[in-house]
């Protein structure tokens, strides 16, 4: 409904208006803005999630000095005994918020302080999310709120082809615990690939690059599966790291294999660490 100019210059027309105005101010937002019911939702329906119960602890950076390149690490008490099934990481606000879903085999072990890290992009500030499912298939969740933005644009060089040299090139390492009767080891993965998510321009043409990242990784140490990584997605910054831990066996090698959203297949074995 339109007002009238001339009920806009008198005392009362300028009062309501006024008023008006400090009721819309004080509104609160709309649930829409918190992306986090849907998300919980479309996840996991109506599952109960144990939050903060100290099953699971989140290190993330306050305010990151690079948002497009964010370390996150996401840590398994040492007092949970039992398998787990599955760890689901989430940034809430970023346009593909699931970074990924990690599916944990055998060789994920079941004693000490199970981890992984990895390091993501984010677009705004935002929680991020590590939701874990133990044996026993409940949900255990901690989270944790980083100032950062524009991380999902930024480009890691500023020529795309520079950036797309040595595209597959891939480092798998390994290192034994420093005490031989510790039940885990440790693992590194590095991946050159440019994982870009199709919202960075390329600097010669001003055209949106073509969006092509990591969504899936295995991982199995000899026949055993240490996890299966899906839904990647274009959170998961340029050059994908991870490190992680795995259960100690006869044989610690580790072999991976990382699929991007072109269907090209990189695989990696691993070295010890100094090799």
């Amino acid at each position: 409904m339109s007002v009238p100019m001339q009920s806009m210059n008198r005392p009362f027309g300028r009062a309501a208006l006024a008023a008006t105005l400090l009721v819309l101010l004080a509104l609160p937002a709309s649930a829409e803005e918190d992306p986090w019911p849907g998300l919980k939702r479309d996840l996991f329906a109506d599952r109960a999630i144990q939050a903060e119960d100290g099953t699971v602890v989140l290190d993330a950076p306050m305010t990151a000095d690079d948002p497009a390149l964010v370390p996150v690490t996401v840590r398994v008490s040492p007092s949970v005994t039992q398998a787990l099934k599955s760890m689901t990481l989430i940034i809430d606000k970023n346009p593909m918020p699931i970074v990924a879903t990690f599916t944990f085999g055998p060789a994920a072990g079941t004693g000490g302080e199970r981890s992984l890290s990895t390091r993501v992009r984010f677009d705004s500030f935002s929680h991020v999310r590590a939701i874990v499912e133990t044996e026993d298939g409940t949900l255990h969740m901690t989270t944790k709120f980083v100032q950062a933005a524009g991380g999902c644009a930024a480009m890691d060089a500023k020529d795309p082809d520079v950036q797309a040299e040595g595209l597959g090139k891939m480092i798998v390492k390994t290192f034994a615990p420093a005490l031989s009767t510790a039940p885990l080891w440790s693992a590194q993965v590095m991946l050159k690939h440019p994982n870009t998510n199709g919202m960075q321009l390329d600097p010669k043409t001003g055209d949106f690059i073509p969006a092509r990242f990591v969504n899936e990784m295995t991982v199995t140490r000899g026949a055993e599966l240490v996890f299966k990584m899906t839904n990647g997605g274009g959170s998961i910054a340029a050059n994908p790291y991870f490190r992680f831990s795995f259960s100690r066996g006869a044989d610690n090698d580790l072999d991976v294999a990382i699929t991007d959203t072109k269907g090209t297949v990189f695989t990696g074995h691993s070295s010890p660490s100094g090799s």
